[in-house]
């Protein structure tokens, strides 16, 4: 992966890592916010949180990036997630639930 494709990966990891350290109620409240536009070197990207309820009252956090490339079509995307629960317990996601947000 290139330095831009790298450094975009570490921006949508850290705001994974930011996300697991907020309070259960706190990551509730971020349900819907909007899409951030970001830029990594010459390149333009977009960065989204995806805050899911589950039937067992917790619920699923995705953080979801795409950067276009820089000479052809398409986007390369990048993921985080987890799952968080209301006594601040979190469970990782497995690689093949985020096939669900692509």
């Amino acid at each position: 992966m290139n330095s831009a494709g790298a450094a975009f990966r570490a921006m949508v990891e850290e705001r994974g890592a930011r996300l697991r350290e907020l309070p259960f109620a706190k990551i509730k409240e971020l349900a819907n916010e909007p899409v951030e536009n970001v830029v990594v070197g010459p390149r333009k990207g977009t960065i989204g949180t995806i805050v899911l309820a589950l039937p067992s009252g917790g619920i699923q956090v995705v953080v979801q990036g795409f950067l276009k490339h820089r000479f052809m079509p398409g986007k390369s995307v990048a993921m985080n997630g987890f799952y968080k629960y209301p006594d601040e317990t979190i469970a990782p996601m497995t690689s093949e639930e985020f096939w669900d947000f692509d």
